[in-house]
């Protein structure tokens, strides 16, 4: 059995939805039912509900939000990683893009070195170290700009969906460049790894997104196409729209390691022309 924290998430929810249809034992976990920032109360749970995986999708997500609450950001992003590998059983652990500072010309490899720029990418990069320098088993996933059309996930492809109904016109940010990335496209691929059994290896790091990349302008331009809305959508530069958090220009990230294993994710665009053309069939 695995144990998925996060579950009530837009992740948490496409891993259950693949693990009940692969028949993969699960136990879904949200804050409510289980704090994983307490270290006593992690101990006790899971030395009654014995797992051989944790998948951690419990993240503090909120970028800008980080920059004036850094203690809530680093109790749930640095310090409970640690105390779900502290159980000593393998942790395939959710990270970010956002480690890194965008510097980059080319995609981020698993070893680049990171140097996140704000809160949030530095209580996630703790997080991550925690994890490697600790000696525990598992797996550490970056990933980034993940979205999901299920109803109640707050993302960009609702949000912008949202901006088209109520505007006529907006402005989206055309020099921040990363990769669009299905929840339910990430979860597949967890599962796969978790199958493969790359949890059981020495803490590593593997990159996983869809393939190829897009500015915030390009994502929300393809959304619009796909929807047919009759919203128009200009680019904007980051400094036309003040954010409390910098952002790194440049988190597009290498999927070599993880397509060596084998798993060789579908392109962005294609992901999301398969959750618009669903929903335009459910209206």
């Amino acid at each position: 059995m695995i144990a998925i924290t996060g579950a009530a998430g837009q992740l948490g929810r496409a891993l259950i939805e693949c693990c009940t249809r692969q028949g993969i034992d699960f136990t879904a976990l949200t804050h409510s039912q289980l704090d994983i920032t307490n270290a006593s109360t992690v101990a006790r749970f899971f030395s009654e509900c014995p797992c051989e995986c944790i998948f951690n999708c419990a993240a503090y997500t909120q970028v800008d939000a980080a920059e004036e609450n850094p203690k809530q950001a680093l109790l749930v992003n640095s310090l409970a990683p640690w105390n779900l590998a502290r159980t000593s059983i393998p942790v395939i652990h959710i990270s970010t893009d956002y480690v890194f500072d965008g510097s980059n010309i080319s995609a981020c490899e698993v070893d680049d070195a990171p140097r996140p720029l704000s809160v949030y990418g530095l209580s996630k990069r703790m997080g991550e170290t925690s994890l490697l320098e600790g000696g525990f088993q598992g797996l550490i996933v970056r990933t980034a700009w993940t979205y999901s059309a299920r109803p109640g996930t707050k993302n960009f492809l609702h949000t912008m969906q949202r901006l088209f109904n109520e505007r006529d016109a907006i402005g989206v940010v055309n020099d921040q460049i990363g990769t669009p990335t299905l929840a339910e496209d990430l979860a597949q691929s967890l599962i796969d790894l978790y199958l493969m059994g790359e949890h059981l290896k020495p803490m590593h790091v593997l990159h996983c997104t869809n393939a190829g990349s897009a500015s915030w302008f390009e994502f929300a331009q393809a959304i619009a196409s796909l929807t047919k809305t009759h919203c128009t959508v200009h680019p904007i530069a980051s400094s036309e729209y003040p954010a409390k958090a910098q952002r790194p220009a440049y988190s597009v990230l290498s999927l070599t390691a993880i397509q060596e294993l084998g798993i060789r994710p579908r392109p962005w665009l294609d992901a999301l022309e398969s959750v618009c053309k669903k929903d335009e069939s459910n209206v």
